[in-house]
């Protein structure tokens, strides 16, 4: 599984979807597979779950994004002025 499709499972609160090798990821679509009430109940609040997530969370986003930045500036300010 990819990195990006790791992370939307267990931000969307799914981490027992997420495969650690090929041989895992083939155990769990046999197990998932063979549990259709599990897939129909999760199906019924998938939508509503990862709307609730912090995937769809746009304030958190953008204060975490801007935090980000801004850590990413005062730390090539502090190197400027130290080679200054």
């Amino acid at each position: 599984m990819s990195c990006t499709a790791g992370s939307i499972a267990h931000n969307a609160e799914l981490p027992d979807w997420i495969a650690t090798d090929e041989d895992d990821y083939v155990a769990k679509a046999v197990t998932f597979a063979s549990d259709l009430e599990r897939l129909a109940a999760l199906r019924a609040v998938l939508r509503q779950q990862v709307l609730a997530s912090p995937l769809f969370d746009g304030p958190r986003f953008a204060r975490n994004f801007e935090d980000a930045m801004w850590g990413m500036w005062q730390r090539y300010q502090a190197r400027q002025e130290k080679h200054a």
